[in-house]
């Protein structure tokens, strides 16, 4: 009698808890049941492309979505940036996930059945417009996550908050959602975001801690001149020379001027002036490109910049103008933010050696601006088919393996999920 009574007490209290699936079994079974539906999805956003704040198409797809799965959605925000909310069934923390929708100028050369053959007019000239920066899988894999989640509601202690971004391609659709007002009644306190990684391949995932992407600030000149005959360069001030050392100068003072610790970047990406060999021009126009890590250091690059510049067309008598600006922000990996992660993205990718530690990069990411605000995390999702070589974003042959797509929803919804469930950051953030 004695037995009987304890074999009923183990199947009664112990053999429930052990026949409960666990919650990481639920989202794969979850993800491969809707993978097939992401993949038409995404083709279709990839198909038909939207360049900067005209993301009309691509935003309806979205709200339209989060809708049928039963979240809050806004719309309009910034134009066309939507807001999706997910609340659980039991109290807790706000997260964020961001994605961006636009695309780029680019005629696609992929040869894909679903290419774009989207064409615009741009400065008088027709191009093609195409997603050759990966923001058609982050879109796909935000939709993605939200379908997972929204099927394990009843399990979600807190509030999930999908993001829809315009124009990250022109560096300020974040900002703009941000003046809107996109967190005015509700606000994360975290963001997490994937960017595409086109040099490593499905299944594995690059993280760089601190910061991640560089300030991306430049500047417009003009140097004057009266212009004179070429033979008789002491007619008037020559723009092209004084332009030149001016070049050559400012490589000077990054390598002299700049701490090594301090990575900075300063090119001159365009240079004109003149329209004969004998003729000294009244003008030469200069348009640059500076990169650095942080607010003090961009700061401290305007300066030198400027007196670079200033000192050298003193010395030459040479007028100017200069339009020296600040573009979008360094992005910043909340060290610890990341480092909570870590062992989710090990677990859901199945073990270490499919986790990349990178390298800072001078590249710009306007998911800088959330990250400003709140701590943040953007992790490199690998794309790369495994048989394509020199595979590159911004390319008009950039190719996605879309295997990615459903490793990111994996692991995305894992990371949400752990820090919702376990409060695993917050004390550290």
């Amino acid at each position: 009698m004695r037995k009987f009574l304890f074999f009923l007490l183990i199947s009664l209290f112990i053999l429930p808890s052990l026949s409960k699936e666990p919650i990481e079994r639920k989202i794969e079974k979850i993800v491969n049941g809707i993978t097939s539906e992401l993949i038409e999805i995404r083709r279709d956003i990839h198909s038909h492309p939207e360049l900067s704040f005209q993301e009309k198409r691509t935003s309806s797809i979205v709200a339209n979505y989060l809708r049928k799965l039963g979240l809050d959605v806004r719309e309009g925000i910034a134009g066309t940036g939507v807001l999706g909310i997910l609340r659980g069934s039991k109290k807790g923390p706000t997260v964020g996930m961001r994605a961006d929708m636009d695309a780029l100028p680019i005629t696609e050369e992929t040869g894909l059945p679903f290419a774009s053959k989207v064409k615009v007019m741009i400065d008088g000239r027709e191009t093609g417009v195409m997603h050759a920066c990966g923001h058609d899988v982050h879109t796909t894999i935000l939709l993605g996550v939200a379908n997972v989640l929204s099927k394990l509601k009843d399990e979600i202690p807190g509030t999930i908050l999908f993001v829809a971004q315009p124009a990250e391609e022109w560096g300020d659709g974040a900002n703009e959602m941000l003046k809107a007002g996109v967190f005015k009644d509700i606000k994360p306190e975290v963001m997490f975001a994937f960017h595409v990684d086109d040099e490593l391949m499905p299944g594995y995932i690059r993280y760089t801690p601190g910061y991640s992407g560089a300030n991306c600030d430049g500047f417009h000149l003009i140097i004057k001149s009266q212009g004179c005959h070429g033979s008789s360069p002491n007619s008037c001030v020559d723009p092209i020379v004084v332009g030149a050392e001016i070049v050559l100068a400012l490589q000077v003072m990054v390598s002299r001027e700049t701490s090594v610790h301090n990575n900075t970047v300063v090119t001159v990406g365009s240079f004109h002036a003149g329209t004969a060999p004998n003729v000294i021009p009244q003008k030469t126009e200069m348009r640059a490109i500076v990169r650095t890590y942080g607010e003090e250091q961009r700061k401290i690059l305007k300066e030198k910049v400027e007196r670079v510049i200033k000192n050298i067309c003193e010395s030459a008598g040479a007028d100017y103008e200069l339009n020296y600006y600040f573009g979008t922000p360094s992005l910043y990996n909340n060290p610890d933010l990341l480092k909570s992660i870590l062992p989710t993205l090990e677990r859901a990718l199945g073990g270490k050696n499919f986790l990349i530690e990178g390298l800072p990069e001078m590249g710009g990411e306007d998911f800088s601006y959330f990250a400003k605000e709140i701590p943040s995390v953007m992790l490199g999702l690998g794309v790369c088919p495994p048989d394509v070589k020199g595979n590159s974003v911004h390319s008009p042959t950039f190719l996605v393996d879309e295997k990615s797509i459903p490793i990111g929803v994996k692991v995305m919804t894992n990371i949400i999920l752990d820090y919702l469930r376990k409060g695993m950051v917050k004390k550290e953030v």
